[in-house]
């Protein structure tokens, strides 16, 4: 099924080609016009002032492609793939018409009048694209302007009739030009989109990835370096467990990528803290949890703090007790990871990834991550509003025990 940007791509592609071959249809209204009025005049009056029509007729077909590659130039402004335009073509384009208007005000037949009309509203019509609507509004007064002289010296019926034509000509160029600029605007503003999601998909799969595999990665880690020890100290048994172990984490984490892919990554306060206490008691960390149950709309954002804090704890900390505490007062929810290893080792708080991720999410909620360091703990605090998000039915009934 064809995807809504495609659809208007497509549609500014299609009005683009009507937009350029309608002016290129203006372009040929003088040669119409000569060739009308030579018609209109009669063969007599064409056979006594031979060498005017033949004169105008070659310099309506000059002006013909003159003003195709000078339509072809605006419109390639307009839709931002600019072309260049010889000085050569516009001077013989100039000329041609200036010449043509001469030519056709001194054949002595009113027919020919129209075709002066066909010229300026041919040559305005291939300026067109590149105006907005106040400039183009000073060019059709400006040709009102100068019709007036030539109202005097002629008969007005006609050259009111011409001014009309070329008003006429002038603003529906315009509006074709208009559109085609609105068109396009859509169109970009659909690639923007597309690209903000596909950027905004790209963010989610690292941060889910990060997530996933950052605590992943730091529990093979823990139970490969317990399995090393087992057998140094000849626990061959529970050294086969401990690498019975690393082995299923790594076949569970190729379910786990295909899960973050499909954006199936789910994550649960109870999980997570049991998964906490697991990895620090693999790794000899005693951990404690104590504090108020966490609000449903909470739990999840929350948990993935837990997850992350953890691993930093693993990576850049030699702590041998950990605290995962939750309060709710004041209208929010504080959660607070400490640990004691800060003075044995600098824990990382220069706003790595993951405590980027971190931030981004709690403030997403209008929350916030502080970091701050209490003698030999380091502190990770994070604070949600209650009101973030709607509040759902009944509060998690996840409790915090020692």
């Amino acid at each position: 099924m064809r995807r809504t940007g495609d659809q208007s791509t497509v549609g500014a592609r299609r009005f683009e080609t009507y937009s350029r071959w309608s002016v290129y249809g203006v372009a040929s209204l003088p040669v119409l016009s000569a060739l009308g009025g030579a018609a209109a005049a009669g063969w007599a009056v064409v056979g006594e002032h031979r060498s005017l029509f033949t004169a105008a007729l070659v310099l309506s077909l000059v002006l013909l492609a003159g003003t195709v590659a000078v339509s072809r130039w605006s419109l390639d402004l307009l839709v931002e793939r600019p072309r260049p335009l010889a000085k050569s073509v516009v001077i013989a384009w100039l000329l041609a018409a200036a010449g043509l208007v001469a030519t056709c005000l001194s054949i002595p037949a009113q027919e020919m009048r129209m075709t002066v009309a066909a010229v300026v509203g041919s040559v305005a019509a291939s300026l067109v694209p590149t105006l907005d609507a106040r400039r183009t509004l000073y060019l059709n007064a400006s040709i009102a302007v100068l019709a007036v002289p030539l109202a005097a010296l002629t008969a007005a019926a006609p050259v009111l009739t011409g001014l009309l034509l070329v008003t006429f000509i002038v603003w529906s160029c315009w509006s074709s030009a208009w559109l085609l600029r609105v068109l396009r605007e859509l169109q970009q503003a659909h690639e923007d989109r597309a690209a903000l999601a596909l950027a905004n998909e790209r963010l989610r799969i690292s941060r889910d990835l990060h997530d996933v595999f950052g605590r992943t990665l730091a529990t093979i880690a823990v139970k490969s370096e317990l399995a090393s020890e087992l057998v140094r100290h000849g626990g061959g048994e529970q050294a086969a467990q401990e690498i019975s172990a690393v082995r299923q984490l790594a076949q569970d984490a190729g379910q786990e990528v295909r899960r973050v892919v499909r954006g199936e990554t789910r994550v649960t306060w109870d999980g997570e803290v049991a998964g906490a206490r697991s990895l620090l008691g693999s790794a000899g960390i005693r951990c404690t949890v104590v504090g108020d149950p966490v609000p449903e709309q909470h739990a999840e954002a929350l948990a993935r703090v837990v997850r992350e804090g953890v691993t930093n704890v693993l990576h850049h900390s030699a702590a041998t007790h950990v605290t995962l505490a939750t309060t709710t007062e004041d209208e929010q929810v504080v959660l607070t990871i400490a640990n004691d290893g800060a003075g044995r080792r600098t824990p990382r708080s220069d706003g790595g990834t993951g405590l980027r991720a971190m931030s981004e999410r709690i403030g997403a909620l209008g929350g916030r991550i502080h970091t701050s360091r209490d003698g030999d703990w380091f502190l990770l605090e994070a604070t949600v509003p209650l009101s973030a998000v709607p509040s759902q039915p009944g509060p998690s009934p996840h409790g915090a025990h020692t």
